[in-house]
């Protein structure tokens, strides 16, 4: 594919090429003023595209195959078809000594920093073939095709996208887009962030399982070589190796806790890194492809920045900032309370909230979720559903006694009524009160939502209730559906228990591939190994999913023997066998 891929490149250039040779290259509106004039000796603009002279000017002067870049970005005209044609004629003069030289990487860096809105410099660069031969290693990812469910370009185009991206923050009027121009415009050394942008993805060339550790190697040779300084090297180096740190951790650890924090505020350090590691994980993820950018994973992305953020700038005393800002919370939800006997039957309540809920929650939302859990009384549960602000997702709170296999039959309920859930926030009370808030998608047919929602909580309030095999319910719905749904081609799957990352829960990841009742499967496996479940993290990008659980035993132990830890992936793998799909396994 990469090789077809390169041959309709060279197809589409010549047939550009052939179309300015016989004439038909469009000229545009008439200009309201003169033409410009290169100031460059050796280049002259002719019919508002810029050429060389003649190819025998390059024989002396090889600089004039950079400065013609350079002089395009300037004068906002492109490269003729002709000079195209000329400098991949010429590439073979950029040599070692040229494209290392301090004159050819100064003028390549303001090509790199400067904004081009118009068209793209880069593009051209490497469209000639100019690019490859400047970065030598820019060959193994020309044309590497990488098409999948979310990457929409070649790995070469994907590199000069970021970059453009980040160029270009700042042209959108939203509030998101103007925030990452602030960020942007606040650093140090933008150049450092565009020469990881640039590089990010260069160890995809070499065909490796980590493509980010590779790539760091190839990206610190390649500016060692162009003689930049050891700390700016290293810098790029670091920003190539971690540019998935961020992303993966706000998607597949709790952010909610400061351990969470506080382990990549030591891991980054340095505030400027955090905020360059911050903008290239966002151009990164906004130049691949719409399946891989969306506004919820963009706020979330944004909130955990800010945390690591306070804690990088105020040092480890901001975890305890955030304790005094806890208590604060409640006297301000007590102020709120509407009449003295509200007041009185809060206190307790407030009592008896957790940590971590409270270092999650707002003022506000504690007095949201104690008026709800007033509502609870001796009902099963009870929920309230809103549309999510910025977002085309719902937000489901749900109060509810807390019991095993609670967060499996929600997932089931609401598998059951096509309800995708996008992130849960589990939180229990030390009144065994469950306040559980997921963020979901809301159902296909949204001119009947409201009747969807009435019998999803007939179905929940029936399942908790044990008058309603949920299971069963489950099998019959959607075994045809997964059948239609379960894609040809499926990824092995992976199961990865992790008793590092958390000082007191084991960490479950699954990878694996997407279909009808999947997450109610791995619940109802967690349920049936008499596994807690505190946190969930679900990331669904496409049919690919990557589904994290931080859970404890029923007696709140972590699960940190080696048997253990065997047990609960083929458990979990079980239930990922398609055969197995929608099997109930019974009741131990």
């Amino acid at each position: 594919l990469g090789v077809l891929h390169g041959h309709m490149g060279f197809i589409k250039q010549q047939h550009l090429m052939f179309l300015y040779e016989m004439g038909y290259v469009s000229r545009g509106k008439p200009r309201k003023r003169p033409s410009q004039k290169t100031r460059i000796d050796g280049l002259a603009v002719n019919r508002e595209m810029l050429d060389f002279v003649s190819p025998e000017t390059l024989l002396g002067r090889p600089d004039l195959l950079i400065q013609i870049f350079e002089e395009s970005l300037r004068l906002k005209i492109p490269l003729s078809p002709e000079a195209k044609r000329i400098g991949k004629e010429f590439a073979d003069r950029i040599d070692d000594d040229f494209a290392n030289s301090a004159e050819t990487v100064k003028s390549f860096e303001r090509i790199l920093a400067s904004p081009a809105r118009t068209f793209n410099v880069l593009r051209e660069m490497l469209n000639i073939g100019f690019l490859q031969r400047f970065i030598p290693a820019f060959k193994h990812v020309t044309n590497r095709i990488q098409y999948d469910e979310y990457h929409l370009y070649p790995v070469d185009k994907h590199l000069l996208r970021t970059v453009q991206t980040l160029k270009n923050f700042g042209q959108s009027e939203s509030e998101m887009d103007q925030f990452y121009d602030y960020i942007y415009k606040e650093l140090k050394n933008r150049k450092l962030l565009l020469w990881a942008a640039l590089l990010h993805d260069i160890g995809k060339g070499n065909g490796g399982d980590d493509h980010s550790i590779s790539g760091a190697r190839v990206a610190e040779t390649t500016l060692k070589d162009k003689g930049m300084r050891d700390q700016d090297v290293e810098t790029v180096g670091f920003l190539v190796k971690k540019h998935l740190f961020l992303i993966k951790t706000a998607t597949r650890r709790d952010i909610h806790n400061e351990e969470t924090a506080i382990r990549c505020a030591r891991e980054i350090v340095d505030p400027d890194r955090l905020k360059m590691l911050y903008l290239l994980t966002v151009a990164d993820c906004k130049s691949t492809g719409p399946n891989a950018w969306n506004d919820w994973t963009a706020s979330l992305l944004r909130d955990f920045f800010l945390k690591v953020l306070n804690i990088i700038e105020k040092g480890e005393l901001a975890s305890r900032e955030a304790v005094a800002e806890a208590k604060n919370k409640l006297n301000r939800a007590l102020e709120a309370a509407d009449s003295e006997q509200e007041l009185s039957e809060m206190t307790p309540v407030l009592e008896a909230l957790s940590p971590r809920y409270l270092l999650y929650a707002t003022a506000d939302q504690i007095l949201e979720d104690v008026r709800r859990y007033r509502r609870l009384g001796e009902k099963p549960f009870v929920w309230d559903i809103t549309r999510s602000a910025h977002t085309e997702t719902r937000t489901v709170k749900i109060c509810a006694k807390d019991r095993p296999g609670l967060f499996s039959k929600i997932a089931g309920v609401l598998t059951l009524n096509h309800i995708d859930i996008v992130d849960a926030q589990i939180f229990t009370w030390r009144n065994q009160i469950a306040t559980d808030i997921f963020e979901v998608k809301p159902p296909p047919d949204q001119l009947f939502e409201e009747e969807r929602w009435t019998r999803a909580a007939e179905n929940l309030n029936a399942a908790l209730e044990g008058s309603f095999d949920l299971a069963a319910a489950l099998r019959r719905k959607l075994t045809g559906l997964r059948r239609r749904k379960t894609p040809p081609t499926r990824r092995p799957h992976r199961i990865v228990v992790d008793n590092g990352s958390s000082s007191f829960f084991t960490i479950i990841e699954v990878f694996t591939t997407d279909y009808p009742g999947l997450l109610f499967n791995i619940t109802d496996a967690l349920y049936r190994c008499h596994l807690d479940i505190w946190v969930a993290k679900i990331a669904t990008k496409v049919d690919q999913v990557v589904d994290v659980f931080y859970v404890r035993d029923f007696d709140g132990q972590k699960l940190d023997r080696p048997d253990q830890e065997a047990q609960i992936r083929s458990a979990i793998n079980d239930r990922l066998l398609p055969k197995a799909a929608f099997v109930d396994k019974g009741k131990k």
